[in-house]
This record gives structure tokens, C-alpha cells and sequence, in this order.
């Protein structure tokens, strides 16, 4: 069984989170920041704060997946965070079935904070934080928690919290921690069927989900940057 008892989490919910962290820890790899290092202290509050959030009795939202099908963009909003001043850790929320909440978050999430912050929407700016969240480079520690949105059912509905610290998205502190911005032009390449994405676990930026291949292209961007500033400078020059 992947959950038993009262609040007991078993062996299918550290597969769960080391998915999790592992999408985490390859989107900041192709962002190339410092990976995340857990702390188990902030995963247990994180676990809490799920827990806290299931008997909220939340009404379901529009999975991410959904929205990916429908060619729309959402977030699950009704979720409250715990601390919206965000001062000792960032957080980021999220209801799933298939486990790709890191995922949207890295490209929907880039999508968004590629728009000017005055055009966003309420999503958009939702989305853009929880990327900058993810992204941010002076945030070195991770917390994950997740819980089945309702108990009985463990092939249901699940709802994770992850936790960052040091908090990010400070203000004054987005150009030294959001690095190479030209990333965000990545995420306006056409995308593509993925062959494999049936026999993947959707799991991170870097796999499946019908997009081109994020680490790939990404890697190739950071070598071409000197160049295409080099190039910029002589023709301003």
C-alpha cells in the first residue's frame, strides 16, 4: 500500500518525494544553480502543513495535466500558503494525480515570469513566483511534504508542499539570483511529440510531457551565450 494508518506515511511516499526532489534538482542543473539539499526538519513541517491542508476540505482544482489539454493556463490558488509574507522560507503548492507539479512550474512557470509583471495575471503572477521560487539561486534548502487529499482514497487526489530556504523572491535580489533571463526565450520554441513519453515517469523538466528536451537545448544556450554577447557587442560597437 502506498499510505496506512493515521497520518503514516510508507515507501511509496519517499518515491513520491525523491521524484520530486530529482525535478527539482534538474531544473536548477539546467538553470545552472546549486542544486537543493533536503532537510528533513523542513519536510516535516512541510508534511504538516499538508496534512493541515487536507482537512480544508478544498474544493478540486483544475490539475495541471488538465490544463495542459485544454491549452490553458491555471493554478491552484484556493490553497492559502502558510506564511504570505514569505519571510523564513518560500513555498510552493500544488494538487496532483501524476506527479509533474515541478515541471509545470518550470516551463508555465517561466512562460509567465517572461511577462511583464504589470500585464500578468492573477495565475500568471502565481506561476512566475513559484518559478522564481524554484529558480532562485541564494535558495540552498528544500522541505517536501505531500499527503492523499483524502485518506480513503490512496489512488486519489494528492496535495504536496515544498519549502525553500532561504526564502527567495526578495525584492532588490532578482537579478543576482534569477540568472541568465535569455532562458525565458526557451520556453517560446515550438514543442514537439515525445516518442517515449508513454514508457517516462513525468517527473521533471528534463523528461517527456511532449516538449523539446529541456537539459539539451538549455545546455546548449549557456555555451552559446558568451558568443551571442560577444556578437551584440561588436555590432553595437
Amino acid at each position: 500500500m502506498d499510505w496506512h494508518g493515521e497520518n503514516e506515511p510508507s515507501l511509496g511516499y519517499d518515491i513520491i518525494k525523491s521524484e520530486v526532489l530529482t525535478a527539482h534538482n534538474e531544473h536548477r542543473r539546467d538553470w545552472t544553480v546549486p542544486e537543493f539539499i533536503e532537510s528533513p526538519a523542513l519536510s516535516k513541517e512541510a508534511l504538516v502543513y499538508a496534512y493541515y491542508l487536507a482537512t480544508l476540505k478544498i474544493p478540486d482544482q483544475i490539475l495541471y495535466e488538465q490544463a495542459k489539454e485544454r491549452n490553458i493556463r491555471v493554478d491552484h490558488l484556493d490553497y492559502p500558503v502558510s506564511d504570505e509574507e514569505f519571510e523564513v522560507f518560500s513555498e510552493n503548492i500544488c494538487e496532483f494525480q501524476k506527479n509533474e507539479c515541478v515541471y509545470y512550474w518550470a516551463t508555465e512557470g517561466a512562460a509567465s515570469y517572461s511577462i511583464p509583471k504589470e500585464r500578468r495575471t492573477k495565475v500568471e503572477q502565481s506561476l512566475a513566483d513559484k518559478f522564481s521560487f524554484i529558480t532562485w539561486k541564494s535558495s540552498t534548502v528544500i522541505g517536501i511534504g505531500w499527503t492523499p487529499k483524502d485518506k480513503l482514497d490512496k489512488n486519489g487526489r494528492k496535495i504536496l508542499v515544498v519549502r525553500y530556504s532561504p526564502a527567495g523572491n526578495k525584492p532588490g535580489q532578482y537579478e543576482q539570483n534569477i540568472e541568465n533571463p535569455e532562458f525565458l526565450e526557451y520556453f517560446n520554441m515550438p514543442a514537439r511529440e515525445d516518442p517515449n513519453a508513454g514508457h517516462r515517469h513525468n517527473n521533471s523538466s528534463g523528461l517527456g510531457y511532449g516538449v523539446v528536451n529541456v537539459p539539451v537545448y538549455m545546455s546548449l544556450f549557456v555555451l552559446a551565450i558568451p558568443l551571442i554577447r560577444k556578437l551584440a557587442c561588436t555590432i553595437h560597437n
